[in-house]
């Protein structure tokens, strides 16, 4: 990325965990819902998503040229508007999981991360996140997409 007095570049990978780890993403209605508002999200504030996964309570986001916002600021971004939205129109999905005003955790995992591809987000689940995964079906084991 470049600005008009610096070059570099920024990606992230961020975690965010659905409140209370209730398995909300089991569905995948409440997934893919999840998936466009964070997308919509991301559009709106020049976020790049290179791809997003979800197990079963909880998302990875793996962003790219985030220079100017904070992982704090991405997190704060996606989290909000994904649960405004999700709460606001399609409580009715999860509210025996989740009630109140929550839909995320107060906090999220990130790291900063460098060239991010399908190769590396493959590597990524395989290497260290199986620990996450609750087996219910195998479809579950491939659920990153890649944004185009």
């Amino acid at each position: 990325m470049r600005a008009s007095h610096s070059v570099g570049e920024a990606n992230y990978h961020i975690q965010i965990t659905v409140a209370y780890r209730r398995t909300i993403f089991e569905d995948d209605g409440t997934k893919i819902l999840t998936r466009d508002y964070i997308l919509a999200s991301a559009r709106k504030h020049g976020i790049a998503v290179s791809a997003i996964g979800f197990g079963t309570d909880h998302c990875h986001v793996f962003t790219t040229a985030c220079k100017n916002h904070s992982p704090a600021k991405v997190a704060q971004l996606l989290k909000g508007f994904s649960s405004y939205m999700m709460r606001k129109h399609h409580k009715i999905l999860f509210q025996d999981r989740l009630w109140g005003d929550k839909f995320w955790t107060s906090g999220y995992f990130y790291r900063t991360v460098g060239a991010v591809n399908s190769k590396t987000v493959q590597r990524y689940v395989a290497q260290t996140q199986e620990k996450h995964w609750k087996v219910h079906t195998h479809a579950q084991r491939n659920l990153f997409e890649f944004a185009s």
